[in-house]
C-alpha cells in the first residue's frame, strides 16, 4: 500500500513539474530538408524563424535544418531570403521526425520544354558579388545597398558630401568611366545628388557584382568597372515595404499575377532634403539643396515553360540650384560666399529607361533573350559667375534592339553570344562653357580683360546607327575552365570601331580545403564618345573609342562553410582617352558659330576641341578575407578587404614651361603640339595607395541587430600653391578681390603636379537596428551614426580666394562626417528612421 502511494505521489510531484517548467517531454524535433522543386536544388545558408516561438535556425550547404517546436500543431516558418519574406504553413505531429519541406509548389513536367531557371556561371577573375542580406545594413550607408560599393576591393570612393557611390575609381580608372546596370538595362546614375541615396529601391536588388578587370564580352562601354545589379526574379506572395528617414520618404509593393504566372513590383522614393536639413539654418543662404524622385516598374510573365516577358520602366529626376545674393558689404569673414557674390547656378539631370524583353527556352541547352530598349538620359545646366556664363541642354536617347544567347554545345563548351543594334537621337543646344586653356590649373572667373573661361555656341541635332557583337567560349576541362571572348562595336558618326578580345583561365583544387582556384585574366576593353565630343560642328568628328588593356591574377581559397580568402594583382593600360585639347583643329571648318554663318560660313584651323592624346596607367593588389555567418546559429559575419594601388596619367599635350622664351607664333605652336608633346606623367588627382575596410555585423536575436564599419584611406595628391597673382580682379558686384593661387610650371620643381598629400582619412561608423515582428510583417527601427569618434576628416587643400597666399592659405578641406550646431557644438552625423514590411 505504501509502495502504490509512493508511486502516486511521484506521478503527481511529476505532474506540477510538467505544468510549472512548461512540459518539456511534449518538445518536437523536425530534421527538415529544405528544397526548391523548379530549381532542384537545396535551399542553403537560409535563415527559417519560426513565427509562433520567434526562434531562429539556419539551413546549412545542402539545406539541412532542425527545427525544435514545444507541441504538435500547426505552424508558420518564415524564410528570410534577401528578396523578402516567404511563408510556408506545415503540420508537425507527437513524435520527432525526417521529412522535405518543399518551399514551393512543385512543378508538373511540360509536354515540351524544359524550365530552367537559376544563376549563370560567371567568371572567377576580378568579380566581387555581394548580397542584399550583407549589405542592406551596412553602417555608413544610410541603408544603401548600392553603397556597398565603396567597402569591396579594387574601389576607391569618391569622398565628398555623402562620400556617394556616383564616383567610384575602380583599378585606378577615371571615375566617369564605369557602367551601371539594372538587369542588363543601362541607368545614367546609380546615386542622387546628394551623394546619399541610390537611384534603385534596396527590395528590388537581389545582388550586385563587380567586375573590375576585363569583364566578360557581353558588357561593354567601361574602362573602369562594370556595375551588374541583379533584381528579384521571383514572388511568391503579396507584400510591400515603407521606409521614412530624415531625408526621403521610399516604397515598394509586389505581387504574383496571373494565377502564380507573373509578378509586378513598384518601387519609388521622393527625396526632401531641401526640407529637412536644408530648414535648419545650418547652410549658408542662396543654397537649395538637392530635390529628387525615382522610380522602378518590373512586370514579368511566363505564357508557358519556354516563352517569357519582362517589362520594365526606370525613372530618376535630380536638380540643385544655388542663387547667392549679392550683398555689396559683404563681408568674406562673416559669410562663406562674400566672394561669390551675385553667382546663380542650376543643374538637373534624368533618365528614363524603358525595355520589353522576351526570352525563349526550347530546352535545358539553349535559350535566347531578345530586348526593345528605349533609354533617355538628360543633362542641363545653367551658370552665371564672372566670366562664366553658359547654359546648356544635352540630351542623348536611343532605341535600340538587342539579342542574347546561350548554347550548351557540347558537355566541355558552353557558347555566349549576341548582337545589338541602336539608332542614337542627339540633341544639344546652348553655350557651352570651356577653358581657353585646358593646361592651366588656377582660371580666374574675374579676369575680364582676357577671360579664361570662353562660351562656345552649340546647336545640334542629329541621329546615328550603333552596332555591336560579342560572344564568348567556355570551355571546362574538369577542374581547368578556359573562357575567350571578344567584342566589336561600332558608331556610325564617328566611322570607329573598336575590337576587344579578353579571356580568362582558372584552375580549381576541391580537396585543399573547401576548394582552392587559382585564375588569371586579361584583355581590352573600350568606351565610346559622347556627342558633344565627336560632333562635327564643335567637336571632333575623328575621335576613337577609350581603350583599356587590363591584366589579372589572383587566388581564392575557400577555408570552410564560412571563411574566405581572395587576393589579386593587376595593371591597368589606358589608352586613346578624350581630353579638352586646344592645339587640334582641322585646315577648313564650318564656323562654330552658327550666327555668322551669312557673313563668315567657313573659317581657317577650326577646333576641333576634344582629341584621344591622353593615356595612363595604374596597377596593385587586393586582398579579401570575408566570413559569412555559420549556418544554423547567429554568428557573426563581415568583410576585410585591403587595396594597394598607384595610378598615373599623362595629358600628352604641350606645354609652354618656366624658362622658355621662344618666340614661337600660333601655326608653329600647333605644329609643335601635334608632332612634340612635352607634358610629364602625373600621379592621378583620386590615387589613393591605401585602402583597407572592416565590416562587421552580428544579428544578436530575432529582435537586435548590432554593425559596425571602419574605414581607411589615404590622402589624396594634390598640386603645391607657391603663390597668387597679386589679386589682379575683382568681383565687380562688390569689389571684393579674388586673389587666385598659382602653382609650379617647373616640371623638375619638387612642387610641380600632383605631389603633396594631406591628412589621411579614417572614420567609424554604427548602426543598431530594433525588429518588431507580427503576423502581418515586421517593423525596423534604425539608428545609424556616421563618424562616431567625430573626426575631422580632410579631402586635399582648399585655397580661401578672399585671401592672399600665405602660411595658413590653402589649408586641408574639411569632408564629410560631422555637423556643426548653431552653438558651436560638433555631433556625429546621423540618420534615423523607420522601415515597415508588410
Amino acid at each position: 500500500m505504501n509502495s502504490a502511494k509512493f508511486k502516486l505521489n511521484k506521478l503527481f510531484l511529476f505532474g506540477i513539474f510538467l505544468i510549472c517548467f512548461g512540459s518539456p517531454i511534449f518538445a518536437v524535433s523536425i530534421r527538415a530538408k529544405l528544397i526548391n522543386p523548379k530549381k532542384e536544388i537545396a535551399e542553403k545558408n537560409l535563415s527559417v524563424l519560426i513565427f509562433e516561438t520567434k526562434k531562429f535556425a539556419q539551413t546549412d550547404e545542402e539545406g539541412n535544418i532542425t527545427l525544435d517546436f514545444p507541441s504538435s500543431g500547426e505552424y508558420t516558418l518564415r524564410l528570410l531570403r534577401d528578396t523578402g519574406i516567404q511563408e510556408i504553413k506545415i503540420s508537425v505531429g507527437s513524435e520527432d521526425e525526417s521529412r522535405t519541406i518543399y518551399t514551393e509548389k512543385k512543378a508538373t513536367a511540360p509536354k515540351t520544354g524544359i524550365v530552367v531557371e537559376g544563376e549563370r556561371e560567371k567568371t572567377v577573375a576580378s568579380r566581387t558579388k555581394v548580397r542584399y542580406e550583407e549589405i542592406k545594413r551596412m553602417p555608413g550607408t544610410f541603408g544603401e545597398a548600392l553603397r556597398a560599393l565603396e567597402t569591396l576591393p579594387g574601389v576607391i570612393p569618391n569622398i565628398g558630401f555623402g562620400g556617394g557611390a556616383n564616383g567610384i575609381i575602380v583599378r585606378g580608372a577615371n571615375p566617369n568611366a564605369n557602367t551601371y546596370l539594372y538587369d542588363d538595362l543601362p541607368i545614367l546614375y546609380p546615386f542622387h545628388l546628394d551623394g546619399l541615396t541610390s537611384v534603385i529601391h534596396n527590395d528590388l536588388i537581389k545582388s550586385i557584382d563587380l567586375y573590375s578587370g576585363a569583364y566578360p564580352a557581353n558588357f561593354n562601354n567601361a574602362t573602369g568597372g562594370i556595375i551588374e545589379i541583379e533584381t528579384v526574379d521571383s514572388v511568391q506572395k503579396t507584400k510591400g515595404a515603407f521606409q521614412v528617414s530624415l531625408w526621403n520618404t521610399t516604397a515598394y509593393a509586389a505581387t504574383p499575377t496571373s494565377g502564380g504566372k507573373g509578378y509586378l513590383a513598384i518601387a519609388g522614393k521622393l527625396g526632401y532634403l531641401d526640407k529637412s536639413l536644408g530648414a535648419t539654418g545650418l547652410l549658408p543662404e542662396g543654397i537649395r539643396l538637392p530635390r529628387y524622385n525615382d522610380s522602378q516598374i518590373k512586370y514579368v510573365h511566363n505564357f508557358t515553360p519556354e516563352h517569357q516577358i519582362s517589362f520594365y520602366n526606370l525613372t530618376a529626376q535630380d536638380n540643385f540650384a544655388i542663387n547667392v545674393p549679392n550683398k555689396p558689404a559683404n563681408d568674406p569673414t562673416a559669410s562663406a560666399f562674400a566672394l561669390l557674390s551675385g553667382a546663380k547656378a542650376s543643374f538637373g539631370q534624368s533618365f528614363r529607361t524603358t525595355a520589353l524583353r522576351y526570352t525563349w527556352i526550347p530546352g535545358d541547352k539553349f535559350q535566347n533573350r531578345i530586348t526593345l530598349i528605349n533609354f533617355d538620359p538628360i543633362g542641363e545646366y545653367n551658370v552665371g559667375f564672372g566670366t562664366i556664363q553658359g547654359k546648356q541642354y544635352q540630351r542623348g536617347s536611343y532605341v535600340g534592339v538587342r539579342q542574347d544567347a546561350y548554347w550548351t554545345a557540347a558537355k566541355f563548351l558552353k557558347v555566349d553570344f549576341g548582337t545589338e543594334v541602336r539608332k542614337f537621337s542627339f540633341r544639344d543646344y546652348g553655350t557651352e562653357v570651356a577653358l581657353r586653356d585646358p593646361t592651366n590649373p588656377s582660371p580666374n572667373p574675374y579676369n575680364s580683360a582676357n577671360p579664361d573661361f570662353v562660351g562656345r555656341p552649340i546647336s545640334i541635332q542629329g541621329n546615328s546607327p550603333y552596332y555591336n557583337a560579342y560572344t564568348t567560349l567556355h570551355f571546362k576541362f574538369g577542374n581547368f575552365v578556359f573562357e575567350p571572348g571578344a567584342r566589336y562595336d561600332y558608331v556610325q558618326v564617328t566611322g570607329n570601331g573598336a575590337l576587344t578580345p579578353r579571356a580568362t583561365a582558372s584552375y580549381t583544387f576541391p580537396e585543399v580545403g573547401k576548394g582552392m582556384t587559382i585564375y588569371g585574366s586579361g584583355g581590352d576593353v573600350s568606351r565610346f564618345p559622347l556627342t558633344t565630343n565627336f560632333n562635327s560642328e564643335t567637336g571632333n568628328p575623328d575621335l576613337r573609342f577609350e581603350r583599356a588593356r587590363k591584366v589579372s591574377a589572383g587566388i581564392d581559397q575557400k577555408i570552410d562553410q564560412v571563411w574566405q580568402v581572395k587576393m589579386e594583382v593587376f595593371k591597368n593600360q589606358f589608352t586613346d582617352t578624350i581630353i579638352d585639347d586646344p592645339y587640334v583643329s582641322t585646315p577648313v571648318g564650318l564656323n562654330p558659330d552658327k550666327g555668322q554663318w551669312l557673313t563668315q560660313p567657313i573659317v581657317a584651323n577650326r577646333p576641333l576641341n576634344y582629341s584621344n592624346r591622353a593615356s595612363g596607367w595604374s596597377h596593385g593588389y587586393e586582398l579579401l578575407i570575408r566570413k559569412n555567418a555559420r549556418p544554423g546559429t547567429r554568428d557573426w559575419f563581415g568583410w576585410i578587404s585591403y587595396t594597394w594601388s598607384q595610378s598615373f596619367q599623362n595629358t600628352n599635350l604641350y606645354q609652354v614651361y618656366e624658362g622658355d622664351n621662344s618666340q614661337v607664333g600660333g601655326i608653329e605652336r600647333k605644329i609643335l603640339a601635334a608632332y612634340f608633346p612635352n607634358s610629364v606623367e602625373q600621379l592621378a588627382p583620386w590615387d589613393r595607395t591605401h585602402v583597407a575596410n572592416f565590416i562587421y555585423g552580428w544579428r544578436m536575436n530575432e529582435k537586435f541587430q548590432i554593425g559596425g564599419r571602419w574605414s581607411y584611406l589615404t590622402a589624396i595628391p594634390t598640386r603645391p600653391v607657391v603663390g597668387d597673382d597679386g589679386g589682379k580682379f575683382s568681383n565687380p558686384l562688390n569689389g571684393l578681390t579674388y586673389w587666385n593661387p598659382q602653382y609650379s610650371n617647373n616640371p623638375y620643381s619638387s612642387q610641380y603636379g600632383y605631389v603633396k598629400r594631406g591628412t589621411d582619412f579614417h572614420r567609424f561608423d554604427i548602426r543598431f537596428d530594433i525588429f518588431e515582428n507580427y503576423s502581418w510583417g515586421y517593423l525596423n527601427w534604425y539608428l545609424e551614426i556616421v563618424n562616431v569618434y567625430m573626426r575631422k576628416n580632410k579631402n586635399g587643400y582648399d585655397f580661401d580666394n578672399s585671401r592672399p597666399f600665405s602660411a595658413t592659405n590653402p589649408k586641408e578641406n574639411d569632408t564629410f562626417g560631422t555637423l556643426e550646431l548653431p552653438g558651436g557644438t560638433v555631433i556625429p552625423f546621423f540618420n534615423v528612421g523607420m522601415e515597415v514590411h508588410f
